[in-house]
């Protein structure tokens, strides 16, 4: 035998390098680069050149292309395979707008260029910054054009929205109204990155960002003044080359200076080099598999023979990819019978061992040897039935769990809703949905302490002398008010008569009591004290303490605030509102919608255990309430929902019942026609069919499975559980579609 036959050899790998071309509104860049030990290189790159109708585009990509080929080592074959740098206005749902679409075929037709992908120029410019600087980009990036600027905005590496803006005399002005179209957004980033094709006029652009008075406008905010630079047109060009080594190769840093120089690499044939680094393709815009004017074909090789391929399309705002996904599914036999398939297999060789001994020569019959000979079929027989019995056990009997986790896509919208409870029809234009009013009596009792605090005490008395001056006698009534120096007051006990003065030195008098007006001590005064009496003039009528003011005292105690039974009794209704709804929601049919916001309680009994000002540590309520909840037809609520986002929902999102949520806030009600103002909020998820995606992950690697997974839009993650989990390279998939069942959950 010959060993160098079934040994595996070294061979010297071709080192193979590629194109990378930016396609702006004004200019086109080109730079070759290649993939060398998981980071791009970029070998050469071209000055921006301008270009304006569809001719100037071809010659100025093949100018650019030209000024850099010969930079190319001498043993190396020109580069064919293309990745694409394109701006966001060329870009719609994901796609190549049509007529830029037929701009890079005939372009790639004339200069032979094989088109492996294209990238979002902002996205490839913030993936490229998150390498460089290590952190993901919260930034604004401006592309700058000579009659629009290209506003997107990134936070913490993921792209919010993007818009074009026709550019007018002023920046500041022009990015003031882009980043105003972009509702709900508290604070801008402070951080503008530049980009074009001119670095001389983005200087300017920059100079005049930063002398912006940001702080005077109105209409867009950032959290401080905001910092602007500028990415010049290698880096611009680097970026798009990282792109395209992430997609090709793994590729997630770019080769520094300081790396050491080219090293011829040499590997064992016949595997291919892997990329070693943990970055995924999509991450700047590319989706694995696709090809911008062919369809890749290297997922085919996953497939079990005789599987089935069909196409699919994945759109998404945020990211790029190739002009024509193509995306290879698999498909297996299904309801084959394992014992018919055993015998099948046995017959078989059983019929091949029969041809072949007819072929022998005959010898003389030996009883030994006859019997020798049976053992051994016997034996090779039983061998081959536990393979052949294994091998289908292993293709058909295996199952999979996969659970695919989607973040949701959140969309909201503030409405006037009106529920008619005598109506039948629900009419969505005018956003009318027929309901019912449910009833329920709950009660109970609750107890919270007291918070209000109350002044108690003693008033002070005492006995006074009044000395009427007057030459007419004077009455007064029981209560007539006495002020002391320090405007105390004091009211008198009885009524009392003082008679007319003799003389000036001679005033008529009378001794009465006379009690403090409030509580408290500051009402204790000492013997001699002079009191205004009534209206009188002082001069004339005034009265003189006989005797010591006491007695007087004060304290505070706990009692019930009229605040302590307002929040007892709304704490209250809260509590039996809920219960009430909880009990509705048991008891309503499956097809019902309770409107969160709309219940109404009407008290039926309330009884405090203490009136306001009563002293008392705690305090009671025991409420009985009839409350009622109104409710929907779920199918009449999902279509409205759908009436109103089907404009606004994402290409390739879909609408699902458990995903939607709406909160009322009830208005007015008017001969049963209640209005609300409804909050919609629809976590859309994916349109994923699970038989397409059962049968496009069949017989997969998990590995491999879970690189197909991440084409869905919003993936964040997957979970496979394999029954039975098998070792190595017999732990794939199942090659039975009916075997694997998909699950779609929603990233929390």
């Amino acid at each position: 035998m010959d060993l160098k036959s079934i040994l595996p050899t070294k061979v010297k790998l071709t080192k193979e390098y590629y194109w990378a071309v930016t396609l702006e509104p004004d200019w086109v860049q080109a730079a070759i680069w290649e993939v060398k030990d998981g980071m791009v290189k970029t070998k050469a790159s071209s000055p921006p050149s301008s270009w304006g109708g569809e001719e100037d585009l071809v010659a100025a990509v093949d100018n650019a292309l030209s000024s850099i080929v010969q930079n190319l080592p001498e043993d190396a074959k020109e580069p064919q395979k293309c990745v694409f740098g394109l701006p966001s206005s060329w870009i719609i749902k994901g796609e190549i707008k049509k007529e830029y679409l037929d701009k890079l075929k005939k372009l790639c037709s004339d200069l032979s260029l094989e088109p492996s992908g294209f990238v979002v120029l902002p996205e490839a410019i913030a993936y490229y910054l998150k390498t460089k600087e290590g952190a993901p980009l919260t930034a604004i990036v401006l592309g700058v054009s000579a009659e629009n600027i290209e506003i997107s905005i990134f936070k913490l590496g993921k792209p919010i929205g993007t818009t074009n803006v026709a550019r007018s005399v002023s920046i500041s002005d022009d990015v003031t109204e882009g980043l105003s179209r972009f509702a709900g957004s508290k604070a801008f980033p402070s951080r503008f990155i530049l980009y074009d094709g001119k670095e001389k006029e983005l200087e300017e652009v920059k100079q005049s960002l930063l002398k912006s008075q940001w702080d005077d406008s109105g209409k867009v905010k950032f959290l401080h003044t905001p910092k602007a630079e500028v990415i010049n047109v290698d880096d611009k060009i680097t970026a798009v080359s990282l792109a395209g080594g992430a997609e090709i190769a793994g590729a997630s840093t770019i080769f520094s200076k300081d790396e050491k120089k080219d090293r011829d690499e040499e590997i064992v044939a016949p595997e291919a080099a892997k990329g070693v680094a943990d970055t995924k393709p999509e991450d700047v815009g590319f989706v694995i598999g696709k090809d911008v004017a062919t369809p890749d074909s290297k997922d085919k090789a996953d497939e079990p023979k005789g599987s089935d391929s069909t196409t699919s399309s994945t759109e998404s705002t945020s990211t790029a990819r190739g002009v024509k996904d193509q995306v290879p599914t698999a498909g297996g036999p299904k309801g084959i019978n394992l014992s018919s398939k055993i015998s099948g297999f046995y017959a078989t060789f059983a019929n091949m061992l029969k041809l072949k001994r007819k072929d022998k020569p005959q010898k003389a019959p030996s009883t030994g040897g006859r019997d020798v000979k049976k053992t051994a079929m016997f034996l090779g027989l039983s061998v081959l039935a536990l393979f052949v019995v294994g091998f289908i056990a292993w293709w058909y009997l295996p199952k999979a769990i996969v659970t695919v986790f989607i973040v949701p896509r959140d969309l909201k919208e503030v409405l006037a809703i009106n529920i008619d409870t005598k109506g039948e029809t629900p009419n969505y234009s005018e956003k009318l949905l027929p309901g019912n009013v449910n009833t329920f009596q709950v009660s109970g009792e609750e107890t919270i302490q007291a918070t209000g605090t109350k002044t108690v005490g003693e008033r002070s008395k005492g006995t006074v002398t009044i000395q009427n001056g007057t030459s007419a006698s004077i009455n007064l009534p029981a209560g007539t008010i006495l002020i002391a120096g320090n405007d105390l007051q004091f009211t008198l006990d009885s009524s009392a008569s003082v008679s007319a003065a003799i003389s000036p030195s001679s005033p008529g008098t009378v001794n009465i009591e006379a009690t403090a007006d409030d509580i408290g001590a500051e009402y204790n005064l000492a013997k001699d004290e002079s009191f205004k009496v009534g209206n009188y003039p002082k001069a004339d009528v005034d009265a003189v303490a006989t005797s010591d003011f006491s007695g007087g005292s004060s304290r505070q105690i706990s009692a019930v605030s009229a605040e302590d039974q307002d929040d007892l009794l709304a704490s209250l209704t809260q509590d039996l509102e809920t219960k009430a709804r909880d009990e509705i929601t048991v008891n309503m049919s499956a097809d019902a919608y309770l409107l969160q916001g709309s219940e109404t309680s009407d008290i039926i009994t309330r009884n405090f255990s203490s009136k306001v000002g009563d002293e008392a540590s705690n305090i009671s309520l025991a409420l009985e309430l009839e409350v009622g909840v109104i409710t929907v037809k779920k199918e009449d609520l999902i279509n409205l929902a759908n009436e109103i986002l089907e404009n606004k929902i994402p290409s390739g999102f879909v609408l699902r019942e458990e995903q939607l949520l709406v909160e009322f806030d009830f208005d007015e009600e008017e001969n049963g026609l209640y209005k609300f103002t409804a909050e919609m909020t629809a976590n859309l998820l994916p349109e994923v069919d699970p038989d397409s995606l059962a049968k496009s992950i069949a017989g997969k690697y998990p590995s491999l499975a879970q690189d197909y997974l991440t084409s869905i839009p919003g993936f964040s993650r997957a979970e496979i559980r394999l029954k039975p989990s098998l070792p190595g390279r017999l732990g794939s998939l199942p090659r039975v579609i009916n075997n694997i069942e998909i699950e779609v959950a929603a990233e929390k």
